[in-house]
């Protein structure tokens, strides 16, 4: 840990990391935002968008943030998002992203035709019953 360096902690539903970085750059609703060492307490909702931030190395890695919340408590970093990518290649990262976006699609259509089908058995017993007890 250098003397400019803070910890950064993005936590998921299915994991935590945690990094050493010397400055993040961020967005919420009012824009693009950035925090470096010392940076004040608070806390803020993030929309989804490409941000940045910069190791101990000075090496640059990409982060694609699904909406969240990130905060600033005591030199510490924390955001928590339902899904973050990370790369040091915004095209890679971008890939990412669209593979992920398109698998999720797909999830949600064969959800959406799920529950579709769930509703149409549940209205079909409901009319039977009620046929049934007239």
């Amino acid at each position: 840990m250098t003397n400019s360096s803070f910890k950064l902690n993005i936590v998921t539903p299915t994991k935590i990391t945690e990094k050493e970085i010397t400055y993040i750059r961020l967005k919420d609703e009012t824009g693009y935002f950035g925090i470096l060492k010392d940076h004040t307490n608070f806390l803020t909702v993030l929309v989804p968008s490409l941000c940045y931030y910069t190791d101990v190395n000075g090496r640059e890695a990409f982060l694609a943030v699904d909406e969240g919340i990130v905060s600033v408590r005591e030199g510490t970093i924390t955001i928590t998002s339902k899904e973050v990518f990370e790369s040091d290649d915004a095209g890679k990262l971008a890939e990412i992203i669209e593979t992920t976006l398109a698998k999720r699609d797909e999830s949600e259509i064969a959800f959406r035709g799920m529950l579709a089908g769930i509703e149409r058995s549940f209205m079909e017993k409901t009319i039977k019953l009620v046929k049934g007890s007239l």
